[in-house]
């Protein structure tokens, strides 16, 4: 059986990696403003993803989405060290990736070059921790 615990390197590189996705603004909060059709939620989630989307103001969101970003990132990098008995030296790449994508983040100007790494987040985080994840895995059977 597969706890929670074990599955959280995964979960957090799929949720970060939403993070990166450049559709990120254009589909903020469509589930409750399109098919929910929330009426209490709605005019405010409107202002919100209007403000989002608005060169004049879509950096008061953008540190505080690199924030999240950068967190998550060292909460991946902090777990993938339960990894090292799988293959040390694929924990050592993904710990390198993890900081330079870190870095890269921080001195991010705007959503659209954050988006552009997320193909470089998914090949040089994502996937190696599931590998890890599925190569550890089958060890404990």
């Amino acid at each position: 059986m597969i706890t929670m615990q074990e599955i959280e390197p995964i979960a957090l590189c799929l949720a970060t990696q939403h993070l990166f996705d450049r559709r990120f603004r254009s589909s903020f909060a469509d589930n409750l403003l399109l098919r929910d059709r929330d009426a209490m939620l709605g005019p405010i989630l409107v202002k919100i993803k209007r403000e989002l989307n608005s060169m004049t103001t879509e950096a008061k969101y953008l540190e505080g989405h690199k924030i999240d970003i950068i967190s998550n990132m060292d909460r991946i990098l902090a777990l993938v060290t339960r990894y090292t008995s799988v293959n040390l030296r694929t924990v050592e790449t993904i710990v390198k990736s993890g900081k330079d994508i870190i870095r890269k983040v921080m001195t991010a100007e705007s959503f659209d070059e954050i988006g552009n790494m997320e193909a470089m987040f998914k090949s040089q985080i994502t996937l190696p921790v599931y590998g890890l994840f599925v190569e550890k895995s089958k060890r404990n059977r």
